[in-house]
């Protein structure tokens, strides 16, 4: 039901993750998070190989993970190092090990690698212009609906003024000229221009093409999970989108500005969190109606030109989905 790529995918944001181990449903499967003393972060899935207790409902003792039914304990390399029933000098059973995801943590959030274990990871996907002297804040929100449909959702430039009407799309600017694209094997840039339909010919794709040489693009899609909106130098909108199961997805909402002072900044980020917030909800009572689910079965969907965003992202997403799994180099645990 996900994507079977290579990808490191936003499963957290750092802040969510302290001492005690945490359990939380991602790509429909529950996990345990955990930090060691020096403040890694490993995961796990939620569940003893002895006899099933969630490992979460555990404690973090001598870096190990203890489980709090028979007191089992485990490194972050999920191997096993004690079983107290069997006493100091018993032997530990070989099969008796928690399979390790490869864990990464940047930009605030924790990254798990979701795809077979490789010998070099690469890159976390991110967007470098966020990379230095931005302050931002967050909203979180879940939303019951595929991962697939929530990212597109933010790929639509056609829907701004009838789901937002009142908000980003006043003014009845119904007209899409373009969007003019780039993709790579990173992800999907947008250009677009929405205009009042006065009976006006749209520009051509050459010619959007000639505007945005140069220009940032309004929308910027980072694959597999990462969206950004250009609102300008000093501001921009992002979004962590983290599937948790087949209906699903939590949001990383994120307003990152410029503003220094904290006495100007906190409100700042607490009136645009209340507008994102809003304005996303607007989008909520629609995305949640479409069918199906995912939008990689949605076979019988007739696209137009204004998608070619989200047929861009369809047909990324479809030849992820073809690819076979990486050879296993080595085990997941080798960070």
């Amino acid at each position: 039901m996900f994507v079977p790529s290579e990808h490191w995918y936003p499963v957290l944001q750092s802040r969510e993750l302290g001492r005690k181990p945490l359990g939380v449903e991602r790509f429909g499967r529950r996990l345990v998070f955990w930090r060691t003393e020096d403040g890694r972060a490993h995961a796990h899935p939620d569940r003893c190989p002895h006899l099933g207790a969630q490992l979460s409902r555990g404690a973090v003792d001598r870096d190990c993970l203890s489980c709090p039914f028979h007191g089992f304990a485990f490194d972050a390399q999920g191997q096993c190092r004690r079983i107290p029933a069997i006493g100091r000098q018993g032997k530990i059973p070989k099969g008796m090990a928690l399979e390790a995801f490869a864990v990464r943590e940047a930009h605030g959030l924790l990254w798990l690698w979701w795809g077979a274990p490789r010998e070099v990871y690469p890159e976390l996907p991110f967007f470098p212009e966020l990379d230095d002297g931005w302050r931002y804040g967050t909203e979180t929100v879940e939303w019951p609906v595929h991962y697939t449909r929530a990212i597109e959702n933010q790929l639509d430039v056609a829907h701004l003024p009838f789901v937002h009407r009142t908000t980003i799309g006043a003014g009845g600017r119904s007209l899409v000229e373009g969007p003019y694209i780039e993709s790579d094997d990173h992800g999907i840039r947008v250009w677009v221009t929405n205009a009042a339909d006065v009976g006006q010919s749209p520009r051509t794709l050459a010619e959007l093409a000639t505007a945005a040489a140069g220009a940032p693009p309004g929308l910027h899609f980072r694959f597999p999970a990462l969206w950004l909106l250009n609102l300008g130098e000093r501001q921009k909108n992002m979004i962590a989108f983290v599937p948790v199961n087949e209906s699903t997805t939590r949001y990383y909402l994120r307003f990152y500005h410029r503003v220094r002072n904290p006495l100007l900044a906190r409100p700042l980020e607490f009136i645009m969190g209340l507008s994102n917030r809003f304005i996303l909800n607007q989008d909520r009572r629609v995305v949640v109606t479409q069918t199906p689910r995912d939008s990689a079965h949605a076979e019988q969907d007739r696209l137009i030109g204004a998608d070619r965003a989200i047929i861009e992202f369809r047909r990324w997403h479809r030849h992820m989905r073809d690819m076979p799994p990486a050879p296993i180099a080595m085990p997941a645990t080798e960070r």
